[in-house]
């Protein structure tokens, strides 16, 4: 049985106009997937704080200010621009039992035109490790990637010996198609990644 970290702040039920997310929410079995609103912002720095040791060796290098109100303020501006423009789609991942937010989701890069594929990224707590939320949040994602943006092609990449995102990739149908040397800086270096890709056939 999992247990919900009770220290995280409720959400409230009420939301100004500023407030409300860009799209709907996309609902699964366990999971709600929800663009980020200036209300998640308590909860947000919540999770990222209690969760900083075990997430920084997988993400680049965290700001010195990253987990005040104003990065997060800054951060939702600029996802807003890339929804606008087409170029991304963000999500925070909710516990539907508990409302808690519990990871993030993220199409990154998206190209229309000749080329219609975009890069996934992805985080999830520590404490819900190993029982298959990020699966479950990867299968909606894919789903609306393929079905309602109608691209053609996912991209994902992970640090060498990641093996948990390795085998999150291959279960949600990606194949190892590459490897990259210095391809992103993680934690402040430039680190060497696996490549995978998703394709879909059916567009």
């Amino acid at each position: 049985m999992t247990k919900f970290n009770l220290g995280w702040p409720l959400k409230s039920t009420v939301r100004t106009e500023a407030q409300r997310p860009l799209m709907p929410a996309i609902e699964g079995l366990r999971l709600e997937l929800r663009s980020p609103c200036p209300e998640d912002y308590p909860e947000w720095s919540a999770v990222r704080a209690e969760n900083q040791e075990f997430l920084i060796p997988f993400e680049p290098k965290w700001a010195d200010d990253c987990l005040t109100h104003g990065f997060f303020m800054r951060r939702l501006k600029r996802q807003a621009r890339d929804f606008k423009a087409g170029s991304g789609r963000y999500f925070f991942i909710h516990h539907k039992q508990s409302g808690y937010i519990i990871g993030g989701i993220n199409l990154n890069d998206i190209k229309m035109g000749a080329a219609r594929h975009a890069s996934l990224g992805y985080w999830l707590a520590k404490d819900y490790q190993g029982q298959g939320y990020m699966l479950e949040a990867g299968k909606l994602v894919i789903d609306y990637a393929f079905d309602v943006l109608k691209l053609r092609r996912l991209n994902a990449g992970c640090l060498p010996d990641n093996e948990r995102s390795v085998k999150l990739l291959l279960r949600l149908g990606f194949e190892e198609e590459g490897y990259a040397k210095k391809y992103l800086q993680i934690n402040g270096q430039w680190q060497d990644h696996r490549l995978f890709g998703l394709v879909n056939d059916n567009s």
